[in-house]
């Protein structure tokens, strides 16, 4: 059985799915090797957009209102009442070696855009900080193994690799003052990732569907930022409209534990936990080219409290989606 080729992909790799800041991604299932719809061996590239903006802070599931500038308990802090816009543009690079084994480059282009105010009790003193950069992010190498079954219609797999420390960690949100640990392009560390998956093609059905699960977990630290370890589930089920038009449905479930460690721009006050719904549609524009898209609406958000007792919450997503093209050669 050929090795699995997604007909279409979103934003890679799972990120943050909070942040202090609002390091928020659109978290949709991007392996091809988890969706049942094949392709020959040789390669493929995938390019995608996806956007997310950070801008309405949580504590716990609950929404809560913007701190204010003004508060004297915060005089001389950040106050995260803005808003952080996180883009990213990613390309990946795949090989199906032959019918088992297969590998992939995913390269991320981040582009962010985060404000906040600075605290004064009065309002004229009130200070707005604001830092924009577009870099190359953390690299991902992730090999494939995939068992296929006499039948045809479904497969399994595990999918293995390392998280790259390839992205800058050292961005100033003013000079003298590094952002984030969080918010910045790369986290400084080499992470193993590992997940198994399993998809079934429905005999005489347009229809079929898939279940993945994925870790991430920060083996070799920088600076002594150890970022959380992450995990998804996905399940979904895809449905061939037409020739041409596939439609795609998601349920994105992600986890994030808590930042930690000893750096000066280390936030403790991260990690939570989602659940997504994500449809998505994929078209094809020529017999080895697809353009695809997906948007991914919350059905449940949870952000880690501060661990100083803060009233104050993280900045999570309302809304995010992603838009793509894939071509197999």
């Amino acid at each position: 059985m050929k090795i699995k080729l997604l007909t279409l992909a979103l934003l890679a790799t799972a990120s943050n799915a909070y942040a202090g800041c609002g390091s928020s991604f659109c978290a949709v299932n991007t392996h091809w090797d988890t969706q049942g719809l094949a392709h020959d061996e040789g390669f493929q590239l995938d390019v995608r957009y996806a956007y997310a903006k950070a801008d309405t802070p949580r504590v716990g599931s609950s929404k809560v209102a913007k701190p204010l500038a003004i508060d004297p308990a915060l005089v001389g802090a950040e106050v995260e009442n803005q808003r952080t816009v996180n883009q990213t543009l990613n390309l990946d690079l795949a090989y199906a070696i032959n019918s088992q084994w297969g590998v992939a480059l995913d390269v991320p282009l981040v582009m962010r855009d985060h404000s906040h105010q600075i605290g004064d009790p009065n309002p004229a003193l009130v200070t707005t900080a604001q830092k924009s950069f577009s870099q190359l992010g953390d690299v991902r190498v992730i090999g494939n193994y995939n068992v296929g079954y006499d039948d045809h219609l479904m497969g399994s797999g595990v999918r293995f690799g390392l998280k790259l420390p390839t992205g800058n960690t050292t961005q100033e949100m003013v000079a003298g003052t590094q952002m984030e640990a969080g918010l910045q392009p790369g986290s400084g560390s080499t992470d193993a990732v590992l997940g198994a998956y399993h998809h079934e093609n429905f005999a005489a059905s347009a229809m079929g569907w898939f279940a993945s699960t994925q870790v991430q977990m920060a083996m070799q630290l920088k600076n002594d930022y150890r970022p959380g370890d992450e995990m998804s589930v996905d399940v979904g089920a895809h449905y061939a409209v037409s020739p041409m038009v596939t439609g795609l449905l998601q349920v994105n479930a992600q986890y994030k534990k808590a930042d930690s460690g000893t750096a000066l721009n280390m936030n403790p006050h991260t990690g939570g936990r989602s659940l997504n719904l994500s449809p998505g549609v994929s078209v094809a524009v020529a017999p080895r080219t697809k353009l695809y898209g997906f948007v991914q609406l919350p059905l449940y958000q949870y952000a880690n409290p501060d661990p100083a007792g803060s009233a104050y919450g993280q900045l999570t997503a309302r809304w995010s989606f992603s838009l793509g093209m894939n071509h197999s050669f």
